[in-house]
């Protein structure tokens, strides 16, 4: 399954607000700062900057394929920021998107994150192309500045370079913030011991598509998935750092929607298989309910458990993954579509259909800025993000039928391209859903986001 990752320019620059204290401010006080590619001079304190509690921005992406836009939906109080209090500036860079909080008086940035949205899949397809819009919904989470902020939004171009996209001022003390606590009634169900919030991974699994009668199916998949992610590695070893919750949430109706089946569901999240008409891509696209639950308990990560037996998931780097309950594949689409939230990670296949252009997603002659592909510009071997894995005596290209399957190489076929893009290794859970684990630069990539939520150091 895909995760978003494509290069595009955007065409409406700047859309700009400032929630303060009595109401709205000036556009001007929240204009786009000078995009710098650099981190702030000296690494911002997190005591000095933010408090415990977390904000939450939730925008709508809408547009086609030749011109999007951000706006506001609310900016929301949430009780607990679960995340990284060490890393505060974005060790890796990965994401098509990246947010920067900056301090208003003095424009010094003091939180950054790259993201992903799935609306850059959305521009890619022939609908968008032909000039039909669609909006969606997103959400970029920070822990609660003591003082007011602006919000930036910038989009990667196809240097890899970022260029302002949208800004948002904000003070923590407006009134206008939301401090409503939708779904509280729903249960958070412990899965596993382990250290607190900002000494973790927290991964959170919310259901979708569990009626009140499937509650005791609910319970046995939470428990089932939690130990298949905990007991595989790179995890299994890291189990100390990593901690598993779930939430009980249920809908109307059991199962999913399947649209090209005519099935049709009232779920509580409103997933569906078919999205972009790729009958295996199983998405949530308007993710506000899905952020108010989860918002319950802590939450670095976001599974989507759904309760279906068809083939199927998807995943978004820093937004969600969504799996199905009971296929013959369940587990290795779980943590297969893990690999796209977590840490990036991009599709190592080259021979299944996508929904959208792959030269839009992939662009030849551009370095893709996930870790585990490269377009080995050059033919350097310094070029390879990997090169410091790949012994000196292995030949790049690396030739398929002769290699061992622990040698790390530079084998051509990736990212939905036969030719072009180059993976680590023959084979990979981010390849195929053979009984394969992860590569050693997936591994690694993965390890490194333990690390980063637990406030450990890292390798980027």
């Amino acid at each position: 399954m895909m995760h978003s990752r494509r290069f595009r320019l955007l065409r409406s620059l700047c859309c700009c607000a400032l929630l303060a204290g009595p109401g709205l401010a000036s556009d001007a006080a929240a204009a786009p700062a000078p995009v710098s590619s650099g981190s702030a001079p000296a690494k911002p304190v997190y005591a000095e900057w933010f408090t415990d509690e977390a904000m939450r921005v939730d925008l709508f992406h809408a547009g086609s394929g030749s011109a999007e836009d951000y706006s506001l939906d609310e900016v929301v109080w949430e009780p607990l920021w679960p995340g990284t209090r060490v890393h505060l500036i974005d060790p890796f860079g990965f994401g098509t998107w990246r947010f920067r909080v900056v301090d208003a008086a003095s424009s010094r940035e003091i939180f950054r994150q790259g993201y992903a949205t799935l609306f850059d899949e959305w521009q890619g397809t022939a609908e968008a192309q032909a000039g039909v819009s669609r909006s969606m919904s997103e959400s970029v989470r920070f822990p609660w500045p003591r003082k007011p902020v602006v919000v930036h939004l910038d989009k990667r171009q196809r240097d890899g370079s970022f260029r302002p996209a949208f800004s948002l001022g904000v003070d923590p003390s407006s009134h206008q913030i939301s401090r409503a606590r939708p779904f509280a009634s729903f249960r958070t169900v412990e899965l596993n011991p382990g250290p607190p919030p900002d000494k973790a991974l927290d991964v959170l699994i919310v259901p979708e598509g569990y009626a009140r009668e499937d509650e005791a199916k609910l319970q046995r998949d939470l428990r089932r998935f939690a130990r298949v992610f905990l007991e595989y590695e790179p995890w299994k070893s890291q189990q100390a750092h990593i901690r598993f919750r779930g939430v009980e949430s249920f809908s109307l109706e059991s199962g999913v929607s399947e649209p090209r089946k005519g099935l049709h569901r009232d779920t509580i999240l409103g997933s569906s298989f078919n999205t972009f008409d790729s009958e295996r891509y199983l998405t949530v696209v308007h993710t506000k309910r899905l952020r108010q639950i989860a918002s319950l308990a802590p939450y670095d990560a976001l599974f989507v458990m759904v309760n279906s037996g068809r083939y199927g998931g998807g995943g978004v780097y820093n937004q969600w993954s969504v799996f199905v309950s009971d296929n013959e594949y369940d587990d290795y689409v779980m943590l297969h579509e893990f690999g796209h939230h977590i840490a990036g990670l991009a599709d190592e296949y080259y021979d299944s259909a996508i929904s959208n252009d792959e030269d839009l997603m992939y662009p030849p002659g551009v370095e893709p800025w996930e870790a585990n592909i490269t377009a080995f510009l050059g033919r350097r071997r310094e070029s390879v993000k990997w090169h410091g894995l790949i012994r000196p005596d292995t030949p790049l290209p690396t030739e398929e039928k002769t290699a061992a399957a622990d040698l790390v190489g530079a084998f051509e076929g990736a990212g939905y391209k036969a030719k072009g893009l180059f993976r680590p290794q023959k084979d990979c859970k981010m390849f195929h859903k053979g009984l394969v684990g992860f590569c050693a630069v997936c591994s690694r990539a993965l390890q490194n986001m333990v690390r980063y939520h637990a406030g450990q150091e890292v390798q980027p």
